[in-house]
């Protein structure tokens, strides 16, 4: 996805103040916070995003505007274009690849979660700035020269191409000391993910899996529905028909509250329990998985290892302006579980803190945070943890915003 500046998203034209006048529209009638949207003249801007985004309250992190046709090609078909993988820095300052979609041609190259990336298009990543490395990995074609952990090297050239984006990154059933243990790696909540997670789960039945390890890591969110999928998938039927989620609006909009129900799903397969590995950037609708399973399964049976979550229990609508190009996606509710809980602005904290090992692929039994569910699945209790795997300040990544944060890849 392309990291360049967004800004420019419809300059004004001459005279035509239409976008202003449709955002203005859109959040004094959607907007979660309308009663708190400053009074400000759109005549002071240049450019439609920068009106929009001092619009927003103090503590919106989320609201955005975006290209329609870029929006509708994520949300519905999980297409978009880049080279189709994302990095972050680990504690050492190295940038890692923190996951790949199948789709990606370095994939294709053997190139998989945990490699160093060491240069780019012969530069030193050591030595250059975010924003250069940003600048470099914005270009149509790039050349990298990745690194594994056993030092082996490989140089790439690839081109950006529209990808067709994995949700499911990986699914397996271990056997570990005579369990049966089930492992999705799920990066976002995109209509194609229904699929995706029915073919999991059915994959998790065949193979007689009794115990469930979600891996949400970088899973910003997505489609509440495919949330409420992934959750009746979880806990089978047993709840179909009970609340799984309350949906609140703005004052003017309480005819628009609804509540969502668990749903009958085919593959359903009804875990007692579930681990499920977190940081911050699991966000939205990942958290609104966790907080909905926890009145039915029990919050000591929705066990979290990792890192506090991002901290957003609220959502948003997608407004489509066609003739525009325009998509203007502004927080419009507020999202509980049925017992009325939700305000986890500063994130739901996990039971076991471990810092996102960058080292090891999704799956493998020597990550640590995989490996901490397993310990305690064998053992009834969390390991001992070593200071090199205790959580780290250090560690970092990429900032964005809107359509690019939730894709999260280049």
């Amino acid at each position: 996805m392309s990291c360049s500046d967004d800004s420019g998203i419809l300059p004004r034209s001459g005279n035509d103040n239409t976008a202003y006048e449709i955002i203005d529209k859109t959040m004094q009638e959607w907007y979660l916070w309308n009663d708190n949207l400053p009074t400000i003249s759109s005549a002071n801007y240049s450019s439609a995003n920068d009106y929009f985004e001092d619009l927003l309250a103090s503590n919106d992190r989320w609201s955005y505007i975006a290209n329609l046709d870029d929006l509708l090609a994520y949300f519905e078909n999980g297409t978009y274009t880049g080279y189709g993988l994302s990095f972050k820095f680990d504690s050492n300052n190295d940038l890692r690849v923190k996951l790949i979609f199948n789709d990606s041609p370095l994939f294709s190259s053997g190139i998989t979660r945990g490699w160093k990336l060491v240069k780019i298009n012969q530069l030193d990543i050591s030595s250059l700035s975010e924003e250069q490395i940003l600048s470099e990995l914005d270009k149509s074609t790039g050349t990298f020269l990745f690194e594994n952990n056993a030092g082996e090297q490989k140089e790439i050239t690839a081109t950006q191409k529209e990808l067709d984006q994995n949700t499911v990154l990986k699914r397996e059933v271990i056997p570990y000391e005579g369990i049966q243990v089930a492992y999705l790696a799920f990066d976002s909540f995109l209509g194609k993910s229904e699929d995706e997670l029915n073919e999991a789960f059915t994959y998790f039945k065949e193979q007689n899996a009794t115990e469930l390890v979600l891996d949400l890591r970088y899973n910003g969110g997505g489609s509440t529905y495919i949330s409420n999928q992934l959750a009746s998938l979880i806990t089978g039927n047993a709840y179909a028909g009970d609340i799984y989620s309350k949906v609140s609006h703005n004052k003017s909009k309480t005819g628009e509250d609804f509540t969502e129900a668990f749903e009958n799903q085919g593959a359903a397969f009804g875990f007692d329990r579930v681990f499920v590995i977190t940081t911050s950037n699991t966000a939205s609708a990942s958290e609104m998985v966790i907080n909905g399973l926890k009145p039915y399964m029990g919050k000591d049976k929705v066990i979290l290892i990792g890192s506090k979550t991002h901290g957003k229990p609220v959502g948003m609508y997608v407004f489509e302006e066609k003739a525009l190009n325009l998509a203007i996606v502004p927080i419009s509710f507020s999202i509980t579980n049925a017992l009325g809980e939700g305000d986890y602005f500063d994130g739901i904290p996990v039971d076991f803190e471990l810092a996102d090992d960058l080292s090891h692929d999704f799956g493998d039994i020597d990550e640590s945070n995989f490996k901490a569910a397993l310990d305690y699945i064998v053992n009834d209790n969390f390991p001992v943890v070593t200071a090199s795997k205790a959580l780290s300040t250090n560690e970092r990544e990429f900032k964005k915003k809107g359509l690019e944060e939730l894709i999260d890849a280049f």
